[in-house]
């Protein structure tokens, strides 16, 4: 017989991880869609950096940058909740360091598109990316131990966010990292339902 007691206390718990699952993959599928437009803008006329807007593409190119930065802002809390915080303090310091590069960007990116200009304000574009880097790698590193998502996709993490983050190392960068998103996006609801994997695998 089930203990009314346990069933109440278990059943807020459900729904929130119910509740961070639907977060996590709304927040994959909407920067994966954000990466691959950011990739398929290698095609499209830009201006340079750091200078006033001449083409549709300088809009479309800022715009896309926006649900790119805020899809892993809303992710990484998400996946937090799923792992039952196991990821420790490296997921605490892995979500503040993505929260505040993320917003530093996107407060430039949506002054950018009022302004109809580009502007890195000198290094703070470059640092802010950093940070973002340092986020994701943190917080792989802290879901390392919590076990919920395979270990070759927190290598791949972070590396894919690196080459196709914000920083152009890699024109087609972005494509990877839609990659990894989908994957996560595929694997997550599994791992939920069976507790993640005591293997780590």
């Amino acid at each position: 017989m089930t203990d009314p007691v346990t069933t109440a206390v278990a059943a807020p718990r459900i729904d929130a991880r119910r509740t961070a699952l639907t977060r996590a993959q709304i927040a994959l599928y909407v920067g994966a869609t954000a990466a691959v437009g950011l990739a398929a803008m290698i095609f499209v006329p830009t201006s340079a950096d750091d200078g006033p807007f001449h083409h549709v593409g300088d809009y479309a190119l800022t715009a896309l940058g926006i649900p790119f930065l805020l899809a892993p802002a809303a992710l990484l809390p998400a996946l937090r909740t799923l792992q039952g915080r196991r990821d420790g303090w490296l997921g605490r310091a892995g979500i503040a360091a993505m929260s505040v590069g993320a917003a530093v960007l996107v407060a430039m990116f949506v002054y950018g598109l009022i302004a109809a200009t580009g502007s890195s304000l000198g290094p703070t574009y470059v640092l802010a990316s950093v940070v973002t880097i340092v986020g994701v790698i943190l917080f792989a590193a802290g879901s390392w131990r919590a076990r919920l998502l395979p270990r070759w996709l927190l290598v791949a993490w972070p590396i894919a966010w690196t080459i196709g983050g914000t920083l152009p190392f890699w024109g087609p960068g972005p494509l990877l990292l839609a990659a990894v998103y989908l994957a996560i996006a595929v694997v997550l609801p599994r791992r939920v339902a069976a507790g993640g994997d005591p293997a780590g695998n």
